[in-house]
């Protein structure tokens, strides 16, 4: 492997229950660590209300250093952080309040900053909307010199929504260039769209690609 933290192989190893098919990948280099950050409980007492900091004093003292089991530190240098993930074509950082406490939902003291990357490709096609997509289109099919990129079915507002299914209604119609899994329809088009995501995939697919503007 290439020692930098990649998602679809550690998707596919989280995945995995056969035994034996554990152990071959673990034979490849794809071998699964847990990350320990906070501590919920200990000995039977719930820490829940504990503040963050105290939690992970705790946890630290917890963890030996070297083993599957390891700790992750703190840092309060948020923006170089942020950079160096960035460097390391990271997905981004997650920020605690370190007063804070935890929390069973979705709450302003514990954020994901995204590492955006933003690419323009060719729309080559769309799939089908459903439900309420159902009078325009489900996602737009991408590619970029040639190569399928990915499927970007989100950050539309309603006026690109109609704007965009006039566009491609109007389009001719051709063979779909690439099997992506799933039923599309091809049109020969000139229109480029911006999308933001995450990261590539192995064979180069877009991970969750998000629409940002038509382009020209």
């Amino acid at each position: 492997m290439t020692g930098e933290i990649e998602f679809t192989p550690c998707q596919r190893r989280c995945a995995t229950q056969d035994f034996t098919k554990i152990y071959m990948l673990m034979q490849n280099g794809i071998t699964v660590h847990f990350f320990t950050w906070s501590l919920l409980s200990l000995n039977g007492e719930s820490m829940e209300d504990w503040r963050y900091l105290e939690q992970k004093k705790v946890l630290k003292n917890l963890i030996p250093g070297e083993g599957r089991i390891k700790y992750v530190p703190h840092r309060f240098d948020l923006e170089q952080f942020f950079e160096e993930a960035k460097a390391r074509q990271e997905e981004g950082i997650v920020i605690k309040r370190a007063d804070g406490t935890y929390k069973h939902e979705r709450s302003l003291e514990w954020l994901k900053i995204k590492n955006w990357r933003r690419e323009i490709c060719d729309v080559v096609g769309y799939t089908p909307g459903k439900n309420a997509r159902s009078w325009f289109f489900g996602s737009l099919v991408l590619a970029r010199n040639g190569k399928f990129r990915g499927c970007a079915g989100s950050g539309f507002s309603d006026w690109e929504l109609r704007k965009i299914k006039d566009l491609l209604s109007d389009a001719p119609r051709v063979n779909p260039p690439f099997d992506i899994g799933e039923p599309y329809v091809a049109v020969k088009t000139k229109m480029k769209a911006e999308v933001k995501y995450y990261k590539t995939t192995g064979n180069g697919v877009m991970r969750f690609p998000v629409f940002e503007r038509v382009v020209g």
